[in-house]
């Protein structure tokens, strides 16, 4: 008992001595501002502001009713040694308890169904390619997956040093390169890509030559204010260390002097610990060794050291939303000779969509990107055009990309910030620890929507319109220069694929020989089976089974169902065993793999373990601590 009581007291002096009163009164004013701005208009949900606003107000509930049933549990224990003659106050502890619990769970209601909006489910058609596969190898798409590339139990911010290792990631970038062009070495490979790209763009078939410029476009997304130079969080931006990687390559390996080197993204900031990450060999260090001073980085604003301000020309894209709508190209795309797209594997809050090598390029004018937000909201309708086909299908734009990298070594399953681990196999709970290497756009962002379709973030079907859009383009649609001559061949191949079929198989997708996209694979030597913990989820907080919001740390008011699957084990699973601190609570000997804990607990940690058996005495093993009330 007194050990349950310790555990108890430290959780609750842990929460409530991290800011004193600045705590409280940042946890009132966050429900308040979010009851006002919030309840007259739900859409406002979205706003950056709001989305910070319930992260405080939500932490701060929790607080209060972990305090409060840990004061109702105390004062029951309390009332039952005492006896009678203090029994009457129970009443108006009882009511003050349910006061809050009530004031609590409409507030927790609120956010649940002002962010819920309605989607219907749906499974892509698989292996139906439509497009024309593009590329030195048409349509290849190299997946490169090793799970140490970052760390599965974070420590701080997800861009530390210490949660990403450069050395392993470097790696990936090379072993992606070297199989996008189907050879053994990055010197050749890089030749390849160059002589191909140049060639079908009516250059000859030349090498890279000495002067030429390289603009690479990274995600900046949510640094879109002045004061992001300065911001530390964990939304999921650029990282810094697959850019290293591809600058090694760019310098190191092909020669490009780091002049003739331009990092941009001009619609946003570029924050110090994205900058200082990349400027030096090891940030942070001591000494500080600068490994690339010389390389031009540019943002939208050019008021931070090191930092250029974006440069206008008379360039336009035009979009064909019918509206007349343009949009200002900068010196440093206009400039270069080509173009290094990184997206990011990231969802996108909009309608259900999607934030792959498309979108990734609204960084690549100068006016605000919010105007073309509307024209962006009408591509989720089968048939209309899109955006992004506008951006890959212009000359100076898509037309001057050599490489698409994407970035999934941190993926994001709700939204454009929020850094989340995958269940699918192989990566069995962990971050998605993936680059993805094309010079077919439509191919990578078919293969990286694959990925976050499968893992059941479930995308709308509009979404993936613009793949359809820039495989097959509507007649006489897109003149993105506005000079008469409109879109009329494919960008790229579009196909699902198979999910029955294993992920670390070409034939996964139909391959060239189908005119579908050629599906590369690395990594498979690092899988293995795995048993997961689906529900609850590490960092969340659950109110009578029901998924509310993360909290950083795994929190269950009420009852709740323990959910676990099984991913890859080819044998037949014996049983699966659940246990509530060490004491076995279930047993199944086969699928669904679900136990109701509706036992009474008063907030105390609590760890829940899970283990099948299988094959000839093996098993799996997964456990979750949790505080539970």
């Amino acid at each position: 008992m007194r050990k349950h009581n310790k555990n108890k007291s430290n959780f609750i002096v842990e929460l409530s001595s991290r800011q004193g009163i600045l705590f409280h009164l940042a946890g009132i004013a966050a429900i308040i501002w979010f009851l006002v701005r919030v309840l007259p208009r739900p859409d406002r949900i979205r706003y950056p502001c709001q989305q910070m606003s319930i992260s405080v107000a939500i932490g701060y509930i929790a607080f209060w009713s972990l305090l409060w049933s840990a004061i109702f549990h105390g004062v029951g224990f309390w009332i039952r040694r005492v006896k009678y003659k203090t029994a009457a106050i129970a009443p108006i502890i009882l009511v003050a308890f349910v006061l809050i619990f009530s004031i609590t769970s409409n507030v927790y209601a609120i956010n649940k169904t002002s962010n819920e909006k309605p989607l219907t489910p749906w499974e892509p058609i698989p292996n139906e390619p439509i497009g024309t596969p593009k590329g030195v190898n048409p349509g290849r798409v190299v997946w490169v997956w090793n799970p140490d590339a970052t760390e599965e139990d974070l420590k701080g911010y997800w861009w530390l040093k210490q949660n990403n290792n450069q050395l392993v990631i470097d790696q990936m970038v090379s072993e992606g390169i070297k199989n996008l062009a189907g050879t053994d070495s990055e010197e050749e490979a890089w030749e390849i890509l160059f002589k191909h790209f140049n060639l079908i763009n009516g250059n000859g078939e030349r090498d890279y030559q000495p002067g030429e410029k390289i603009a690479i476009k990274i995600n900046l997304n949510n640094c879109y204010q002045i004061f992001s130079y300065f911001t530390k969080d964990n939304d999921r931006d650029a990282s810094p260390y697959v850019v290293k990687a591809i600058l090694r390559q760019l310098i190191y390996y092909i020669g490009v002097e780091q002049k003739d080197i331009t990092i941009y993204d001009a619609s946003r900031v570029m924050p110090n610990w994205f900058y200082r990450r990349v400027l030096y060999k090891e940030f942070p260090s001591s000494p500080l060794v600068p490994e690339f001073p010389n390389i031009h980085y540019v943002d939208g604003s050019g008021l931070m050291p090191g930092r250029e301000k974006v440069q206008p020309t008379p360039d336009k894209i035009y979009f064909a939303d019918g509206t007349g709508l343009y949009r200002t190209l900068p010196s440093c795309v206009v400039d270069a000779d080509y173009i290094i797209n990184i997206p990011l594997l990231k969802r996108h809050p909009i309608d259900f969509g999607v934030t792959l090598s498309g979108k990734n390029f609204f960084g690549t004018w100068i006016e605000p990107v919010m105007d073309v937000h509307n024209y962006h909201r009408s591509a989720f309708i089968e048939g209309n055009p899109a955006p992004q086909t506008d951006l890959l299908a212009h000359e100076q734009i898509g037309g001057k990309t050599i490489l698409y990298l994407g970035d999934g070594t941190f993926a994001t399953k709700i939204d454009h910030r929020t850094i989340d681990k995958f269940e699918m196999y192989p990566f069995n709970n962990d971050w998605t620890n993936s680059l993805f290497f094309s010079q077919d756009p439509i191919a990578i962002d078919s293969v990286m929507y694959d990925f976050l379709h499968t893992e059941g973030t479930n995308p709308c079907e509009g979404s993936q319109n613009y793949l359809h859009q820039s495989a097959e383009p509507n007649p006489d649609t897109y003149d993105p220069e506005n000079d008469g001559s409109y879109l009329s061949e494919s960008l790229g191949v579009h196909e699902h694929w198979e999910k029955s079929v294993d992920i670390f198989s070409s034939d996964r997708y139909l391959g060239p020989s189908s005119n579908g996209i050629d599906f590369v694979a690395i990594g498979q030597e690092n899988a293995n089976p795995g048993i997961l913990i689906t529900k609850p989820k590490m960092d969340y907080l659950y109110i009578n089974g029901n998924e509310i919001t993360r909290i950083g740390r795994t929190l269950i008011i009420g009852n709740i169902q323990i959910e676990a699957k099984i991913n890859e084990v080819s044998e037949e699973i014996d049983k699966v065993e659940f246990y509530i601190n060490n004491e076995l609570v279930a047993n199944f000997t086969e699928p669904p793999y679900v136990y109701l804990w509706s036992e009474y607990q008063i907030a105390m940690r609590q760890t829940i373990k899970v283990i099948a058996y299988y094959g000839t005495g093996e098993t799996l093993v997964n456990e979750l601590q949790v505080w539970k009330i």
